[in-house]
């Protein structure tokens, strides 16, 4: 249990803190949010090392990335019907939405930029590395593979909690969209991990559901 309460907490002191808004649309936020989880994600890979199961959980085999394309779509779906009822155009809500948004920072610039795309997908990689690469096998060892997954899955959750105010709105109050897309997506990958007992799968369907999330998938008018 301790080590996932170690990710945990680590992880939602960079979210307390990589999310303020005068990091917005800055290298800070990137590198907040980045080197933290480059660390954990290190540390997880050496575990997997250690257990001697890296390449198994690693090997990509045939149809990784369909299902990994597949999963993305569904959760892509879901979070533009989520937006439409949680963050409808025209109401306070929707500043939840353009703060989360302001973060990032241009999304133009960031589909231009080939280091910043790496950057975005980079985190991708490590997040699944950490959450369902190390968190997802602690639990199960502690909680058995029928809870395991489900506690994996909260604890990314949990970890996003910070973020409700760190990217609180003036007008709106605070902000549970990232909150809400950790959970939704988190308990996606996670049981999709346990399924498949490998990472690329998810690892897949991570990355393309940030990149399409913060390049493409934008509210009309940004």
């Amino acid at each position: 249990m301790r080590p996932i309460a170690v990710v945990v907490l680590i992880v939602a002191a960079v979210n307390a803190v990589a999310f303020r808004l005068e990091f917005a649309g800055s290298w800070k936020f990137w590198a907040l949010l980045g080197l933290p989880y480059a660390a954990l994600a290190a540390w997880a890979l050496w575990s997997l090392w250690d257990s001697g199961t890296l390449l198994d959980v690693l090997k990509p085999r045939w149809g990784d990335f369909s299902m990994g394309f597949l999963t993305a779509a569904l959760l892509l779906g879901a979070t533009w019907t989520a937006r439409s009822l949680i963050v409808p155009a025209g109401s306070e809500r929707h500043l939840w939405f353009l703060r989360l948004y302001a973060q990032v920072g241009d999304a133009d610039a960031v589909q231009r930029s080939l280091a910043l795309t790496v950057v975005l997908l980079g985190i991708a990689l490590a997040e699944e590395l950490t959450w369902r690469g190390f968190v997802l096998p602690a639990a199960e060892t502690r909680f058995g593979t029928r809870t395991g997954w489900v506690v994996a899955a909260l604890a990314y959750a949990a970890a996003h909690l910070p973020s409700v105010l760190s990217l609180a709105d003036p007008i709106a109050g605070p902000n549970p969209l990232l909150l809400l897309a950790a959970l939704g997506a988190g308990l996606v990958w996670t049981f999709t991990a346990k399924m498949t007992r490998r990472l690329p799968p998810v690892i897949v369907s991570h990355l393309a559901f940030a990149y399409f999330s913060v390049v493409q998938f934008r509210w009309p008018g940004m």
